[in-house]
C-alpha cells in the first residue's frame, strides 16, 4: 500500500523543519517541500493538523530571499524518492554554487554569513558520505539505501549469524 505523504501520521514521523534562519521557507533540512508546492494554505493547514507550527514566512511556497531561492531546486531533488545518490550530491553542489553567489552588499551580511555556514555544512555532509559513515544521499527521500559502513556491519552480522548457525548444527549432530 503506498504511503500517503500528506497524512498527519507521515508528517509527524518526519520531524521538524530546521531552516537556516528565521523566515526561511526552503533553505535548511526537513523542508516539507511537497506540501509547500501544493500552496501556502495547504502547507499551513497540513502543519496545523499535524500539531506543528508552520515554519517560515507567508506565502510559505515562495522563497524569502536569494539564499532561500537556492534551496528550492535543491529541495525538489531531495523530495524525490527516485533521486539517485549522484543526483542528490549534484543538488548539494548546485546549492553551494548558488549560495556562493549571495552578495553581502545586495543581500546583507546576515544572509552572506548564513550562505557561508550552509556551504560549509554541505562540505561536511559530502565528506562523511564519501567516507561511508552515512549513506550517500542522506537527508533526502532518495539516495543509497545504506552507507558503506552500514553495508560492512550488515555483512559482518550476517557472517556472525552463519557462524552461530553452523555451531548449532554441529552441536545437534554430536
Amino acid at each position: 500500500m503506498p504511503v500517503d505523504y500528506f497524512s498527519v501520521a507521515e508528517v509527524k514521523k518526519r520531524g521538524p523543519e530546521r531552516h537556516i534562519g528565521p523566515g526561511y521557507n526552503f533553505a535548511g533540512p526537513g523542508t516539507e517541500f511537497r506540501a509547500r508546492m501544493k500552496g501556502s494554505d495547504f502547507y499551513e493547514n497540513m502543519m496545523k493538523k499535524a500539531g506543528r507550527k508552520p515554519v517560515g514566512t507567508k506565502p510559505y511556497n515562495k522563497p524569502k530571499d536569494n539564499l532561500d531561492k537556492c534551496g528550492v531546486e535543491h529541495d525538489r531533488v531531495y523530495a524525490r524518492k527516485d533521486a539517485t545518490a549522484a543526483e542528490v550530491k549534484e543538488a548539494d553542489r548546485v546549492f553551494q554554487k548558488c549560495a556562493q553567489e549571495v552578495d553581502f552588499k545586495k543581500d546583507g551580511i546576515p544572509t552572506k554569513l548564513r550562505s557561508l555556514a550552509a556551504r560549509a555544512g554541505f562540505e561536511g555532509k559530502i565528506a562523511i558520505e564519501s567516507l561511508g559513515l552515512v549513506r550517500k544521499g542522506s537527508f533526502s527521500s532518495g539516495g543509497d539505501k545504506h552507507s558503506t559502513l552500514g553495508k560492512a556491519l550488515g555483512a559482518a552480522a550476517g557472517l556472525g549469524k552463519k557462524f552461530i548457525r553452523g555451531k548449532r548444527k554441529g552441536l545437534k549432530l554430536t
